[in-house]
């Protein structure tokens, strides 16, 4: 048996810190997220545009694409809080680290590089509180200088080629609120200061105005852009009024500086800023894009003065503000403070810019998904307290299918941990004593309808149009047609119903994809870490956190009234996961007391007695039992554990006097070295055993099981994790047998789907 591979979705925001995205000419958009580097291809329709590099072993901190003289661009730099830097270079259609920049005693927090002739020259700034000056020459890279700031951080660096003599100037942008400048005399050696701001500047960008004139723009937490012209300095005796001009010397030749502009235009910090300039019969024009902390993102362009062109923002909901902003073409784009990407493209008919459809994900570590029952949609859970509802958009231009996320049913107030769904209903819990349920509203079910071509088929009528939360509330509420009309204010807010066709932007996301909270349910003493819903759609179980038996007790609620019905005592610590039988006449829990425990339900009703369970003398695991599921047959189960084994467990003829009564081990358990297994699936076939497993180390190995193991396929940090591997799901009803649907998650912040080929 072989299996293959194909990547079919992958979800992720960029991480939270400005210069983490960067947009290249060829419609290329690299940016940071979480360990990871991710080139998005604004160019691909059809399938997904994202590939992942695992290089970095701790978080991202900015990147930036390398451009050679004629324009050209096959590099790219990334830098990341493990110290180090990395060179990108396109090999052979595949994006590889060809240089790692290692030297660094603490993170490395800005990186920017230029070709000087043949070689490049990478500068690299970190906490430590050193600029250190990298050169690659023939293929071979030299630390050639570290610069020390005695105890100042460099907050941002750029590096410009000066006209005249094709020789670096670097700027560096220190906490004491001024731009220093650098340049390489021998050594590089600061010969001029920019002082103006009076708060951090955040963002700098250069562009060459003439053959002896560069401007450069700096972006600040003062609110403030200052344009600073740089130029060949010229004698001369001008009379009237004068701009203060300063003079420094760099690479034995005289250089003037002086402000050129000052655009004030935003009410918050500014952190992004980059040029653009166009060539055309005319002569050269120049645009600006900053952005801001104050949702905002501005074109200024040169009419006599500068003035603001366009400006475009303002994200609703809970946003707060933009990290950064780049140019596209015919387009803009904008890093959001929750790592959301928004583009705006030109429409050059009627000359607007329009939002576009982009790629996003969660920003924080996800905690746990769910396939619907038919495998229609995948909802995700985190720790940046969303849930998110991921589905195949079917274009009509008949490109083919892309997921995205088309509703953000829960935007909470607490981490969420886990999630199930009853029908099309939620059941989410976060790091609080109470589970919520959501409603699919019709809005929802109507745009559903619209962008994937599939119509889902609820147990309850959606009553409701959708849902708002009140300025002073902290529960979801239901919106009924005709509210907004009768109220007449401004709604403070309020849901707009909104007819989609495409997937929806960060901000109707945000703003209008709200479900109505149906109920809570109140019974656990200490924060929810786990749910699980039976697959007849009649229970609900859930667990909490927990050091005692009393708490750890796993209580049943019936979803017809929503009540609790029964509470299972038998762990002594916190539960970590809960699956049903496909069935739904077993109910299987494992928990940090290192046991599992077999509920059968009693015949004719709703409750559960222990059917089966392990103690010390039978338990296998020695650790922590991180996770379990059921085979499709539901007559196999798995378990597996903090020391990295997975055993698999089957109902025998025969009954024994131990805890396990008709219960055993079947074979030999699984041992994955050096690594703890957090995440199963069975793969949803009948003639063979095919198990998927996920480790802390972030891989996701394919196995087939009869009575031994086999490896079918591994897939490296790249294609699963970088991180622990939180939840593994096949997805359910799969027509063809050599074809399987994988989703996984993890705390790298990704959500996963991967097609899997089986050869038999």
């Amino acid at each position: 048996m072989k299996v293959s591979v194909e990547q079919v979705y992958t979800s992720v925001a960029c991480n939270r810190v400005p210069e983490i995205v960067d947009w290249n000419k060829e419609g290329l958009i690299v940016y940071g997220a979480s360990n990871a580097v991710v080139i998005y291809d604004t160019n691909i329709k059809g399938k997904d545009p994202l590939t992942v590099l695992s290089h970095h072993q701790s978080k991202v901190n900015s990147v930036k694409w390398l451009y050679k003289s004629d324009g050209s661009c096959t590099e790219f730099l990334s830098c990341s809080a493990d110290k180090t830097a990395a060179v990108w270079s396109l090999v052979d259609g595949v994006w590889s680290a060809t240089s790692s920049l290692v030297g660094h005693s603490d993170g490395v927090t800005c990186v920017y590089g230029v070709y000087v002739t043949e070689n490049l020259i990478v500068y690299t700034a970190s906490i430590d509180s050193t600029v250190r000056v990298w050169e690659r020459k023939n293929d071979i890279t030299t630390l050639k200088q570290i610069i020390s700031l005695n105890s100042g951080l460099c907050l941002t660096l750029h590096a410009h080629i000066l006209p005249t003599c094709n020789q670096p100037l670097l700027f560096c942008a220190l906490d004491d609120h001024k731009v220093h400048i650098f340049a390489d005399d021998d050594g590089y050696h600061r010969v001029h200061t920019l002082v103006g701001h009076e708060d951090w500047v955040r963002g700098l960008d250069v562009v060459d105005v003439d053959e002896s004139t560069i401007m450069l723009a700096s972006a600040s937490q003062d609110t403030y852009i200052r344009l600073w012209k740089i130029s060949k300095h010229k004698e001369t005796l001008a009379s009237g009024i004068r701009v203060e001009e300063k003079t420094f010397m760099a690479y034995n030749q005289e250089w003037s500086v002086k402000l050129d502009a000052v655009l004030a235009g935003h009410e918050g910090w500014v952190y992004g800023v980059q040029w653009e300039k166009n060539i055309n019969e005319e002569g050269a024009t120049y645009r600006l894009l900053t952005s801001s902390l104050d949702k905002t993102l501005i074109i200024w362009q040169l009419s006599d003065v500068w003035v603001e062109s366009v400006r475009v923002g303002d994200v609703g909901g809970n946003g707060l503000g933009f990290y950064g902003s780049r140019f596209g073409r015919d387009a803009i784009l904008g890093h959001g403070y929750n790592g959301s990407l928004h583009i705006w493209r030109l429409d050059k008919e009627i000359n607007q810019w329009r939002p576009a459809v982009v790629v996003g994900g969660h920003f924080a570590g996800v905690e746990d998904i769910r396939w619907e029952s038919q495998g229609r949609f995948l909802v995700s859970v985190a720790l940046d307290q969303t849930t998110r509802l991921h589905a195949p958009w079917r274009r009509d231009d008949g490109s083919g299918e892309e997921w995205h996320e088309v509703s953000r049913p829960q935007v909470h107030g607490y981490d969420l941990c886990s999630v199930s769904l009853v029908s099309c209903h939620l059941v989410s819990a976060a790091e609080e004593k109470v589970l919520r349920v959501f409603a699919p509203p019709q809005n929802f079910m109507d745009n559903f309808k619209r962008i994937t071509g599939k119509e889902l088929d609820c147990t309850e009528v959606c009553v409701s149009e959708g849902a708002s939360v009140p300025s002073l509330g902290l529960s979801n509420k239901a919106v009924f047609s005709g509210d907004a009309a009768e109220d007449g204010s401004d709604n403070d807010g309020y849901f707009v119903p909104v007819e989609l066709h495409e997937p929806p932007t960060e901000e109707t996301l945000m703003q209008n994809t709200l479900w109505p909270e149906t109920h809570k349910l109140y019974g656990h003493g200490y924060e929810l870490f786990c749910v699980d819903a039976s697959p007849d759609r009649q229970l609900v179980a859930s667990a909490c956190r927990s050091t005692s038996q009393e708490h750890a007790a796993v209580i049943l609620w019936e979803t017809k009234t929503w009540q609790q019905i029964q509470k299972l005592v038998s762990h002594t610590l916190t539960v970590t996961q809960l699956a049903f039988s496909p069935d739904s006449q077993y109910l299987l829990s494992v928990s940090r007391d290192r046991k599992w425990t077999l509920y059968r339900r009693e015949e004719g009703s709703n409750s559960f007695t222990i059917a089966a369970h392990t103690d010390k003398t039978n338990g296998i695991h020695t650790r922590i039992i991180w996770c379990c599921a059921w085979a499709v047959d539901g007559h196999v189960f798995a378990t597996a554990s903090r020391e990295g084994k997975v055993c698999i467990w089957s109902k025998t003829d025969v009954m024994s006097d131990s805890s396990l009564k008709d219960y055993s081990l079947l074979g030999k358990p699984l041992e994955v070295q050096n690594s703890s297994v957090t995440a199963l699936s069975f793969a949803p076939l009948t003639d063979v055993q095919v198990v998927a497993v996920g480790t802390d180390c972030g891989r996701i190995r394919i196995y087939s099981f009869d009575l031994t193991w086999s490896l079918l396929h591994e897939m490296n940090n790249s294609a699963a994790h970088h991180l622990t591997v939180k939840r593994l799901f096949f997805k359910p009803n799969t027509s063809d047998d050599k074809e399987l649907v994988l989703a996984s998650c993890g705390s790298d912040n990704f959500v996963r789907i991967n097609t899997l080929y089986i050869e038999y």
